[in-house]
């Protein structure tokens, strides 16, 4: 396996969001590529796609972008949040736990989620993570980017998590 990165970091996504006229007729609001940030100062880059504050969601109203008030912000701390994250080859995240219950699916390249026992699975495109505030890493252990896309839902946190590990 070659230790230079080969690939090229993926296209920027395009972004689609629908609403309504004020009579009800359905319309297209917003349709254009949405800016990745490099996540936490590293190489690795992160979309968000979608801000919700607050559940239920509400779909009154015009279409106010969240997403650029945002920047490195892991947790919407009063809703969701739509993120894709692009992990270059050859790379490694810090261990971490986001307090929020996560739905993940790859799309692209290969990723080893590794959790804080060192227990190891490698994700393949298509497969799906419901990631519930565990102590994990993503490790990226090919000459390829990798695209994964992300919904990522706030919770309170779990007693036994707080306890061994804070809040």
């Amino acid at each position: 396996m070659s230790t230079t990165p080969t690939a090229a970091k993926p296209l920027p996504v395009r972004r689609i969001v629908t609403g309504h006229t004020p009579d009800g007729k359905a319309i297209f609001v917003d349709d254009g590529p949405v800016a990745s940030y490099p996540f936490g100062g590293s190489k690795t880059f992160t979309t968000d796609l979608y801000w919700i504050h607050g559940f239920p969601p509400s779909n009154d109203g015009g279409f106010e972008d969240a997403v650029k008030q945002h920047d490195n912000v892991i947790v919407n701390p009063t809703g969701s949040t739509f993120r894709v994250f692009d992990m270059p080859p050859h790379r490694e995240a810090m261990f971490h736990r986001t307090l929020s219950l996560d739905y993940g699916i790859l799309i692209s390249g290969s990723l080893t989620l590794v959790l804080d026992d060192n227990k190891r699975v490698v994700m393949k495109p298509g497969d799906v993570i419901v990631q519930r505030e565990t102590i994990h890493s993503w490790i990226n252990e090919t000459d390829e980017w990798t695209r994964m896309y992300f919904v990522i839902l706030r919770k309170p946190v779990l007693r036994s998590v707080s306890t061994r590990y804070g809040p």
